[in-house]
């Protein structure tokens, strides 16, 4: 029996792809894409590393904004932060005032002051054209009365030519000044209401600058008796407790004098020591003259003193003194 197995060339060997035409097709266009990139390296590279910049931008960014949004959306952080500024305004208002409170106090009542120029100025405007309306309402019903004289007259001419016309027309300028009051009339009520509420809310201005001026004068009186007497109870105590960085230059100046006051001393004995044994040289230089004056004074007495002769030729002998013979002077020796 035939084997079946080598028909058609049994199990010969299937070549690969890379074997093939078409693999060495595909080497060629891969090494092609190779050396493309390779040419075009620094430019890949470039756009990698600002892809890579980018994204980090963006990481970053994106971290920013889920922390804001957590910030916003935390009702904890809402209400640190809120109590943080109010703390901080309440600190920068409390340096504020204690720079000088009276004088902010004052600050306020001057613009009380302004503000009530300005009302009364607002006020005097609108008194004068309250009387400015008032005005020309009176000044209507005059010629109201004046065109309904008109009308009477030309009504009583009738028979004339043209009367009836003037008459007509008369009544109907009457009636549109009439009209035209009755329109300002609400307008001029209105205008005096405002104008009397004005009035009142100045004299109650008045009265609130008067009472808020009494009211700061009294502070300023009872603030500076209250720091007076805070001052003079701290002196008080400070003369028990002392005043701590005062009381550190009194104590170096202590010091300070007791070191001075040690080295002088030192000094002054130092010297003294130096100068005993001069002194003592003196003393005895002073004794000896003092024993040898002595002596002479012994032989001057007795006569033979002899004192020196500058005038005397060599050789000659000294002159001796002889004491004189006086009794008050003999009584002295004696």
């Amino acid at each position: 029996m035939a084997d079946l197995s080598q028909i058609g060339g049994g199990n010969a060997p299937q070549k690969s792809f890379w074997s093939k035409p078409e693999g060495l097709t595909s080497m060629l266009f891969l090494g092609a894409v190779g050396a493309y990139l390779l040419y075009h390296i620094n430019d890949i590279l470039e756009f990698l590393i600002k892809v890579t910049e980018n994204t980090l931008y963006l990481g970053g960014l994106l971290a920013v904004l889920a922390f804001f949004i957590f910030l916003i959306t935390s009702k904890d952080i809402r209400t640190a932060v809120f109590f943080l500024y109010k703390t901080l305004m309440r600190n920068l208002t409390g340096l504020v005032i204690q720079l000088d409170p009276i004088a902010i106090m004052k600050i306020y009542i001057e613009d009380l002051k302004e503000k009530r120029q300005k009302m009364s100025g607002q006020i005097d405007i609108l008194a004068g054209q309250l009387t400015k309306l008032n005005k020309k309402i009176n000044e209507n019903n005059l010629e109201i009365k004046q065109k309904f004289a008109e009308a009477n007259k030309a009504n009583s001419m009738a028979d004339k030519p043209g009367m009836k016309e003037a008459a007509s027309l008369a009544t109907i300028e009457g009636a549109g000044l009439q009209e035209m009051n009755e329109k300002l009339l609400p307008l001029q009520r209105n205008m005096q209401t405002v104008l009397g509420f004005m009035e009142k809310v100045q004299s109650s201005a008045d009265y609130i600058i008067k009472e808020t001026e009494i009211k700061v004068k009294l502070k300023e009186t009872e603030y500076e008796i209250v720091k007076s007497s805070s001052s003079a109870l701290k002196t008080a105590v400070s003369i028990f407790k002392g005043n701590p960085d005062k009381k550190f230059y009194f104590d170096a100046s202590m010091e300070y004098i007791q070191d001075d006051m040690s080295m002088k001393l030192g000094e002054m004995k130092r010297a003294m020591d130096l100068s005993m044994d001069f002194i003592n040289g003196v003393d005895i230089q002073n004794g000896v003259l003092t024993d040898k004056g002595q002596a002479m004074l012994e032989a001057y007495n007795k006569g033979d003193f002899k004192l020196i002769n500058l005038d005397a030729p060599s050789g000659t002998p000294i002159k001796t003194i002889n004491p004189p013979k006086d009794a008050g002077y003999k009584s002295l020796l004696d």
